[in-house]
């Protein structure tokens, strides 16, 4: 949903042409890249920390702290680019919320990824599995977006997002966290 309405706000609310909107992805992907760069390392710092503070043990759980990061920017993101779209603000601060949110998303992503590498015996299942949800939910969400900022308004729209990502992105994490090794070895499937 976030990426479907560039068009929309760059284009009709800020008068962009196709070519000039089409760079407004930039400032997403430029969050994605330094939490590309950030995000692994930071991971593998605090991953590595509560092995050495567990003993030298690793758990598979141990990268789900890497996730909050991400976890609070999502939301930060969302109003931001929600909100200054909006109130018509300068145009970049729509972007700069995107570059926000590319970075949360992407900090969730790569520390999630890691996770069904080291949980599951099948991770190329596993990581399947996740890709498919992930895709089904793009592929849907759209089909209700128009309606949602009509009745809502872009800023309602992405601060119901907002609030949607804090009440799921913050405590899924820290579940897993203390949990899913009692989940998981419910399972047949994991290491």
């Amino acid at each position: 949903m976030f990426l479907t309405t560039f068009p929309t706000i760059f284009g009709e609310i800020y008068g962009f042409r196709p070519g000039p909107t089409g760079l407004t992805y930039i400032g997403g992907g430029l969050g994605e890249l330094c939490a590309t760069a950030l995000g692994g390392w930071v991971g593998n710092t605090v991953y590595h920390d509560l092995t050495k503070k567990n003993g030298g043990i690793p758990k598979t759980e141990f990268r789900m702290p890497g996730m909050l990061l991400g976890s609070v920017a999502v939301p930060i993101g969302l109003f931001w680019f929600g909100w200054t779209a909006q109130t018509h603000q300068h145009w970049m601060l729509p972007i700069i919320g995107s570059s926000i949110f590319g970075f949360g998303m992407m900090s969730i992503l790569l520390p999630l990824q890691l996770y069904f590498i080291d949980a599951f015996k099948y991770s190329a299942a596993a990581l399947a599995a996740a890709s498919l949800a992930r895709s089904l939910l793009a592929f849907a969400i759209p089909l209700f977006a128009p309606q949602m900022i009509e009745a809502m308004g872009l800023g309602g729209t992405y601060s119901f997002l907002g609030r949607l990502s804090i009440a799921i992105g913050i405590p899924l994490p820290l579940w897993v966290y203390f949990q899913g090794e009692k989940i998981r070895a419910r399972s047949d499937l994991n290491h």
